[in-house]
C-alpha cells in the first residue's frame, strides 16, 4: 500500500514541483539571454489573475457557480493555477546573475565590540 502510495501521489508530485522550477528557470533564462529581463516585472499581476480565475472550480464544488462541467472546470483549474504560479515565479526573480544575493555575501559585519554602546 505505501510502495503503491508513493509512485501514484508523492512522486508525480515532486516531479511536477521539479518542472514548473525547470520552466520557471528556462524562462528566466530566455528572458536573460534575449535582454527582455524587464518583462518579468510585469508577468507577476496577470500570474494572479489565472489563480485567481482557477477558483472557478471551488466556486462550483460549493455551489456558487451552477453551470459548467466540474471536470472540465477541475482540468482548467489545473491548468491556470499551474501557469499562474510559474508567471509569478518568474516573477518572483529567480535570477542566474541576481544582485541582492551578491551583496549579501559581500557585506563586512560588524565587530562585536561595535555592537555594545557601552
Amino acid at each position: 500500500m505505501r510502495i503503491r502510495l508513493i509512485f501514484r501521489e508523492i512522486l508525480p508530485f515532486y516531479f511536477r514541483l521539479v518542472v514548473l522550477a525547470a520552466v520557471t528557470l528556462f524562462i528566466d533564462l530566455i528572458l536573460h539571454l534575449t535582454d527582455l529581463v524587464w518583462i518579468g516585472r510585469y508577468l507577476g499581476i496577470p500570474g494572479v489573475i489565472l489563480i485567481l480565475l482557477s477558483f472557478g472550480h471551488s466556486l462550483r464544488k460549493r455551489g456558487v457557480i451552477k453551470s459548467d462541467n466540474p471536470i472540465r472546470l477541475l482540468r482548467l483549474h489545473e491548468w491556470l493555477a499551474w501557469i499562474g504560479s510559474t508567471l509569478v515565479l518568474v516573477h518572483a526573480g529567480i535570477h542566474f546573475n541576481a544582485v541582492l544575493g551578491c551583496c549579501q555575501v559581500n557585506r563586512r559585519r560588524p565587530e562585536p565590540a561595535l555592537l555594545s554602546s557601552s
